[in-house]
């Protein structure tokens, strides 16, 4: 009954006009695409469907976003705006533990792409965004720059350059995520440590770069 409401409810409003004020309609159509994202997936984001929940006539998300690409552009950036703000929140408290840092930091990208997967999953389609567009690139550059400045800051002598560990760190987050996300691995233990999977090869990860002898 609700959603027959909810239908009723939304032929009543009146429609706005592209030239009408709608408080900041750039933000309040991004903050639609989000709620659609989350619900649907990347299919479900279209500039018809984000216009009709933003109230908003069909013609009016032009003067923000000229095409879909635009849009889900626009949206990723501030996904990764984000996950920025996540990552470094969670490795500001550890400035002086570079190791336990860099788990803090795995472990708020696991944590954010397991609890919004559309979310994380539109941050790679290189066929919807545009990954060229400066403000998106700024905000991805503020994630990898986090984790580029924890391997700055211990004093050991790395095997490999820090950038190539950055890679490897990043390249495990990513992939064990997008086997995740795509049913290929499921949810599991390590049996030597009890801790969840993911944590126990950040664990492994880490070992290998800071070159520990047992």
């Amino acid at each position: 009954m609700s959603n027959k409401m909810d239908s009723v409810n939304l032929k009543t409003k009146p429609k706005r006009s592209a030239g009408q004020k709608h408080g900041d309609l750039r933000m309040a159509l991004l903050k639609e695409g989000l709620a659609i994202l989350d619900i649907h997936g990347m299919e479900g984001v279209t500039i018809r469907a984000v216009a009709r929940n933003a109230n908003v006539a069909h013609s009016a998300p032009a003067n923000h976003f000229p095409t879909r690409r635009a849009m889900l552009t626009a949206i990723a950036t501030v996904i990764f705006s984000e996950l920025a703000d996540l990552t470094t929140e969670a490795i500001s408290k550890l400035a002086d533990k570079p190791e336990q840092a860099i788990q803090a930091f795995a472990e708020t990208c696991f944590q954010f792409a397991f609890d919004t997967p559309n979310r994380y999953q539109l941050l790679w389609q290189r066929g919807l965004i545009d990954q060229d567009d400066p403000s998106l690139a700024k905000e991805m550059d503020r994630v990898y720059s986090a984790l580029l400045s924890l391997l700055q800051q211990d004093k050991i002598n790395h095997r490999v350059d820090i950038e190539t560990d950055a890679i490897a760190i990043w390249s495990m987050i990513h992939g064990y995520i997008s086997m995740r996300l795509d049913g290929n691995l499921v949810a599991a233990e390590d049996t030597m440590t009890n801790l969840p999977r993911h944590k126990a090869i950040m664990l492994s990860l880490i070992d290998g770069i800071y070159n520990r002898k047992h």
